[in-house]
């Protein structure tokens, strides 16, 4: 019975895992990707939205939370720039300087960490307005997704050049 459970969280773990890698975006398109990403993400949604079949109310309810979290990542990211310009700089600079790479790298890692943490949350938040039914559909797409991304990465990893 424990193993079941501890196989059944497993499961759920890898779920909300694998829901955010197509609602993460959504939450951070006008952030990272400007107008054009930010058209590009309302597509997908829309995509999504009609594959879930989405109430309006629930496309309320996901507008509002993804922009919410839109609010929140907006100054990690433009710290997540910055951070990465320095590395650049670091890394193409006359002399190598390991430690200053290494702190770079651990720096960008944290800010990395912040945004997957507001991912999950705003994961999570979306996964809450889903009726069961809907749940089972996102899981589905996800998982499909994730057998796409990994056949193009095995396809890169055959085929480097490509």
């Amino acid at each position: 019975m424990a193993n079941k459970r501890r196989s059944m969280a497993r499961v759920a773990v890898i779920f909300c895992i694998t829901a955010l890698t197509a609602f993460a975006g959504i939450a951070n398109a006008h952030v990272e990707g400007g107008e054009h990403g930010d058209r590009h993400q309302r597509h997908d949604f829309r995509k999504i939205a009609k594959k879930l079949k989405l109430t309006d109310a629930q496309k309320a309810q996901a507008k509002t939370i993804f922009q919410g979290s839109r609010e929140v990542v907006k100054p990690i990211y433009a710290s997540l720039r910055d951070e990465r310009k320095n590395l650049h700089t670091l890394m193409h600079a006359d002399s190598v300087d390991e430690a200053a790479i290494r702190a770079e790298t651990a720096r960008i890692a944290a800010i990395q960490a912040d945004l997957n943490v507001n991912r999950a949350k705003a994961g999570a938040q979306f996964r809450a307005i889903l009726t069961p039914s809907q749940l089972a559909t996102l899981k589905t797409m996800h998982e499909k997704r994730l057998e796409k991304m990994r056949h193009e990465k095995d396809d890169e990893i055959a085929d480097p050049v490509k």
